[in-house]
């Protein structure tokens, strides 16, 4: 049912005093990028409220790759988020969420371009079912992000916030918006409500700040963490501790 997810997050980041999403997105070369995701998440596990896995590790190494990332997360009760931006037909939407909740994770990013029937609609229910959870796009952080989700549709509105409608109306466990856009941030809180969490990318290396993504639930964090000296010092860091 929905709410079983966020209340596994909302208990992971009590826990920790955290509202840091570590992002595991390690480039450079693949024979090492497994050994240097378990370093920094074994250094930070305690300091961080929840994990979020790419294509940077799932496409070169594939489930059966991350089995003991997911077994480090389960030890340690960080919730684990599949970041693939689903995006397909139900039946195909379905498989990949068979997989990732057989494998361990417990929600996954989609993008709701795709629609609700026979896209994302039945996925979110089955989720639900299976006590997982379902996060939307709305507002990405690159440069481009308004090329695609700022489109101004017939009905005079933006394509996020018509997201951000869809995440509200299919029953969405969270949306995805920049924090670079605390404006996108402050337009998505008032059409999700508090029932729906915001996580937001961008914080670091994209340029955002913790303070313009204040209004978000969730920090969703990488190579500030992942490339620093001291990893964990650098998560104390987000959450205002030294």
């Amino acid at each position: 049912m929905k709410g079983a997810f966020n209340d596994r997050l909302s208990e992971s980041s009590k826990r920790s005093g955290s509202r840091v999403v570590l992002a595991l997105d390690f480039s450079g070369p693949h024979a090492g990028r497994l050994r240097a995701a378990e370093k920094v998440l074994t250094a930070t596990k305690k300091e961080i409220a929840a994990v979020k896995m790419n294509h940077h590790l799932l496409l070169p190494f594939g489930l059966e790759g991350v089995r003991g990332l997911v077994r480090v997360c389960r030890r340690a009760g960080l919730p684990l988020i599949a970041d693939l931006k689903v995006n397909d037909i139900e039946s195909t939407n379905m498989n990949i969420a068979d997989s990732l909740l057989a494998y361990g994770f417990d929600c996954f990013i989609a993008n709701p371009f795709v629609g609700k029937e026979e896209g994302l609609g039945p996925v979110i229910e089955r989720v639900h079912e299976k006590g997982g959870g379902v996060v939307l796009l709305v507002y990405m952080s690159h440069k481009g992000a308004d090329e695609g989700y700022g489109l101004v549709t017939d009905s005079g509105k933006p394509l996020y916030r018509i997201f951000a409608e869809r995440a509200r109306d299919w029953g969405a466990d969270g949306v995805v918006v920049s924090s670079k856009s605390p404006e996108r941030i402050a337009e998505a809180r008032k059409i999700v409500g508090k029932g729906c969490m915001i996580f937001s990318p961008g914080v670091g290396a994209q340029g955002g700040e913790p303070e313009t993504g204040a209004g978000a639930d969730y920090l969703i964090v990488g190579r500030s963490i992942t490339e620093a000296r001291d990893p964990a010092g650098a998560v104390r860091n987000l959450n205002g501790r030294r």
